[in-house]
């Protein structure tokens, strides 16, 4: 024992291992040190987003709307980032992050279908646009039981710009669709449009567009047929789309009953629809309006009025009403109405009514019933003017009831990708869903942010050539400074 404590007080004495050991104790405990910072560092990032954004469209950063929004949060929100293991967007993973550090309200979870199969029969989206897919976001609010399901679809867009004939780049707005979607799910009621069906009216194929566009507008769609007992709600407008069969008496009686509640109705209509359906005739002519037999065909003189070289295409002129102000101010005007039906405004109207045109045509004709004649050019007899291809009226009942209605003698404008993508047909469609329903839906004034950073030019680059020309001339002329004195010694 002795002589192993000999040995050891030899070695701890020996002037090697006392200059040695320190520097290695040392830098051992720097080395640890330096990792537990990195680690705590690292841990306070994640925990509170604190990494700068440096992206040149700052796509992962928040705006004061949103961190408003999130700030005013009582509910609990979930979402379920359902993207790829290699692959995944590392911009909307970052700004992920974020949202997860800014309320104790939010929770971000990184999942995978393979490793939880339940996301996709548990969830479905209460908009019901959109389907769990391998690459989506699921935002839930358990104490409401509403969900959204986000797409790529809805974190991109890129419209056609018809005045320049190409296609505007693409716009980001990942916050944007993000932000809503944690409002819609923590609504204690969602703003709710009615379908009517039961008259061949169109069906969900036709109208998948036009739902699509209204539940990304944070809106609920619920189809209702009155010969299956199904109830109308007041305070939901209903839309009835281009009907082929016309209105029991009973249906006619309901919907009759529907307007003094104050319900109000969106009636879409075509050219190629029958005209002759009198119980859905009376209801319009109940606000003042009359659908108009045939084809609106513009007249070819009148080339401001229609679209390229198809006269039914129509180009109508917005009116500036007090549904239609905001978009005639943001010159939301540009829409296309193919193969339309004219509606006429009565004179005098009812008692209680007030109807306007909100679209009118240029100089055009109504181009009959053909009678196995397929031509547009205009016949004698047919009507000519200038007529509305949309109306607006207001119903006041006798207790001060308020009911509106809304004429549209195209249903392609508002359930056409084509048109829904390169006109103000999306504008125009929420607009007047807005002034049916009288209800804010959840839509945040966030701006997209472009896709692509934008190309240099001779002006952006111009300061850093300076930059790198002047460097080595201020050397040499700072060597020129020196030498020159030392030659003439």
């Amino acid at each position: 024992m002795k002589k192993q404590n000999a040995l050891w007080n030899r070695i701890i004495s020996s002037r090697k291992l006392r200059c040695g050991g320190f520097s290695v104790v040392l830098t051992a405990f720097l080395v640890l040190l330096t990792a537990l910072v990195a680690a705590l560092c690292d841990g306070l990032e994640n925990r509170f987003a604190l990494q700068a954004d440096y992206s040149f469209n700052g796509a992962t950063s928040q705006g004061e709307i949103t961190r408003n929004a999130i700030a005013q949060l009582e509910k609990d929100v979930r979402i379920y980032a359902v993207v790829p293991e290699s692959g995944a967007d590392e911009n909307l993973l970052s700004l992920l992050n974020r949202y997860d550090a800014s309320s104790e309200h939010l929770t971000v979870s990184r999942e995978s279908l393979m490793k939880n199969p339940v996301l996709k029969s548990h969830f479905t989206d209460a908009a019901g646009s959109n389907q769990v897919t391998d690459d989506c976001l699921i935002v839930n609010c358990q104490e409401t039981g509403l969900s959204r399901v986000l797409a790529e679809s809805d974190f991109s867009y890129r419209s056609f710009n018809m005045e320049s004939g190409f296609f505007d780049e693409v716009m980001l707005s990942y916050e944007k669709a993000i932000t809503e979607a944690i409002l819609y799910v923590t609504q204690e009621s969602v703003p709710t449009i009615q379908v009517l069906s039961g008259h061949r009216e169109k069906s969900h194929d036709d109208t998948d567009v036009l739902e699509e566009t209204l539940t990304e507008s944070n809106y609920r769609i619920t189809r209702v047929n009155l010969a299956a007992g199904d109830k109308l709600n007041p305070a939901d407008p209903l839309m009835i789309l281009a009907p082929q069969y016309d209105l029991t008496e009973d249906e006619l009686n309901i919907l009759i009953a529907f307007a003094q509640a104050g319900g109000d109705f969106f009636f879409a209509s075509e050219y190629s629809a029958p005209a002759d359906l009198n119980n859905f005739n009376a209801l319009l002519r109940a606000y003042g309006i009359e659908q108009l037999p045939g084809l609106t065909v513009a007249k070819e003189e009148d080339v401001n009025s229609y679209y390229a070289d198809y006269p039914v295409i129509l180009m109508p002129a917005m009116q500036d009403t007090d549904v239609t102000h905001s978009l005639v101010s943001a010159h939301e005007t540009i829409l296309l109405i193919s193969e339309a039906r004219a509606f006429r405004i009565q004179e005098p109207q009812p008692d209680g009514v007030m109807a306007y045109p909100l679209l009118m045509t240029g100089e055009a004709y109504l181009r009959a019933a053909m009678n196995g004649d397929d031509t547009v050019e205009q016949q004698p007899g047919d009507a000519e003017g200038r007529f509305a291809v949309s109306v607006w009226s207001d119903k006041m009942f006798e207790d001060g009831t308020v009911s509106h209605f809304f004429t549209l003698g195209d249903c392609n404008v508002i359930m056409d990708y084509w048109m829904q993508m390169n006109t103000s047909s999306t504008a125009f469609l929420l607009q007047i869903i807005h002034s049916l329903q009288e209800k804010e839906p959840v839509s945040l004034d966030i701006l997209p942010k472009p896709a692509q950073r934008e190309s240099l030019s001779l002006g952006d680059i111009t300061p850093a050539v300076i930059v790198i020309v002047m460097l080595p001339l201020l050397v040499l002329l700072g060597a020129l400074l020196v030498l020159i004195p030392r030659k003439n010694m």
